[in-house]
């Protein structure tokens, strides 16, 4: 179904680097196999990297193929083939939203995406497509998880020392993967000027794709992939980023910076692939931020989940729990309700890493003792028990 029109998508401009469109070269294949693990699960038809990594005329032969398939634009039915598992995402899993999905698909195909993927992010930043300082996931050579958190930990710790205001929404996107629209991902590419010879290739892989899924006693038919993308396919992490990056730049422009105190100021979001973060210090702004994602993603047929968000306000360096937002028309809790984690960290309402570097502490403490009575002799055993020292480490100054 094809996407509605709409208004404020930002239209950037023609690229000053082009796309490189020539067929693959041996040095971009080579490198990509050599990249990839040796132990990596194969596909369906079984073969694994390591015939191309350990049979070098293989691997030159492959090259063929793949250089006549991106001349004639015609990409083979066995590269758009997906055997699929569902791995849990939390303990105790049970019904099918608590598990995620991973596709094993045919190791050659992976090869053929892998070049046009790293093209593609190559492009992206050089062109300064993908602004890094706001979305850092599925970049290569950006480190985001761990600025992306720090960041957001500190905005936090300024707002309460300086006493300050200040408004941090984590938003959760139900199945932001498998539920983006192939509509989206070639909006997309036609924004960013990405050539038409890409565009069609990936547009006969998205429908021609086809997959099955197992558990340990019942396989489904073949499905085709209607919407969304496979979890596992090379590309898919790069035309994510760019579909997002579509949705946060016609949303930026919603709220100012946030004022940090000290003239330091950070701009309104922060994202890591489906990991959305808002950060203002007027409430309006961030109200009406969040009003605009919201449309957004209405508009792309993506769902926010309300009850998986998490927000926290600060007045004047105090967090006040009257203040609440709403988001597809349902109220998102505060951390002083439920706390969150986002991106390795955890937020609560007493704004201090005090009881984590406790739990750090209990955790190191309990993996301790495992060791100790696992029967591990002599240096090994030392080794182990030089690990007391982490939670020194990790404990707040």
């Amino acid at each position: 179904m094809p996407l509605e029109e709409t208004t404020g998508l930002v239209w950037p401009a023609a690229p000053g680097i082009k796309f490189d469109s020539k067929p693959p070269s041996l040095q971009e294949v080579i490198a990509v196999v050599n990249k990839a693990r040796a132990k990596s699960a194969p596909g369906p038809n079984g073969v694994p990297y390591l015939l191309h990594k350990r049979c070098p005329n293989v691997l030159k032969k492959l090259h063929k193929i793949l250089r006549s398939a991106w001349k004639n634009i015609k990409i083979s039915k066995e590269c758009m083939t997906e055997e699929g598992v569902y791995i849990p995402k939390e303990q105790d899993s049970k019904g099918i939203n608590q598990f995620r999905p991973i596709s094993l698909l045919n190791v050659e195909g992976k090869i053929f995406f892998s070049v046009m993927a790293s093209r593609l992010s190559k492009y992206l930043t050089e062109n300064g497509y993908i602004n890094t300082s706001v979305q850092k996931g599925g970049i290569p050579g950006v480190s985001g998880c761990l600025e992306h958190a720090t960041m957001i930990w500190e905005a936090i710790q300024r707002a309460k020392s300086e006493k300050l205001n200040l408004d941090v929404i984590w938003l959760d996107l139900a199945n932001a993967y498998g539920s983006v629209p192939h509509e989206m991902i070639q909006l997309a590419l036609r924004m960013y000027h990405v050539p038409e010879v890409i565009q069609v290739m990936l547009d006969d892989c998205f429908s021609g794709f086809r997959m099955r899924f197992s558990t340990n006693n019942y396989t489904t038919n073949w499905i085709d992939l209607e919407v969304g993308i496979a979890m596992g396919c090379t590309i898919s992490p790069i035309l994510f980023v760019m579909a997002m990056e579509v949705i946060l730049k016609a949303a930026e422009s919603s709220a100012g910076p946030a004022n940090l105190g000290g003239g330091c100021s950070m701009p309104p979001l922060k994202a890591f692939m489906d990991d959305t973060t808002i950060i203002c210090s007027k409430e309006d702004e961030t109200r009406r931020m969040l009003t605009r994602l919201d449309d957004l993603m209405s508009w792309c047929r993506i769902e926010f989940r309300p009850k998986k968000s998490r927000s926290l306000s600060v007045r004047r360096g105090k967090v006040d729990e009257a203040t609440t937002f709403t988001v597809a028309e349902q109220q998102i809790p505060t951390v002083s309700q439920e706390p969150v984690k986002s991106l390795g960290r955890w937020y609560d309402s007493s704004m201090k890493d005090t009881r984590r570097g406790a739990e750090t502490l209990e955790l190191a403490s309990e993996s301790l003792l495992a060791i100790n009575k696992c029967g591990l002799q002599g240096k090994l055993k030392i080794w182990c028990l030089q690990f007391m020292l982490i939670p020194k480490l990790l404990w707040p100054l």
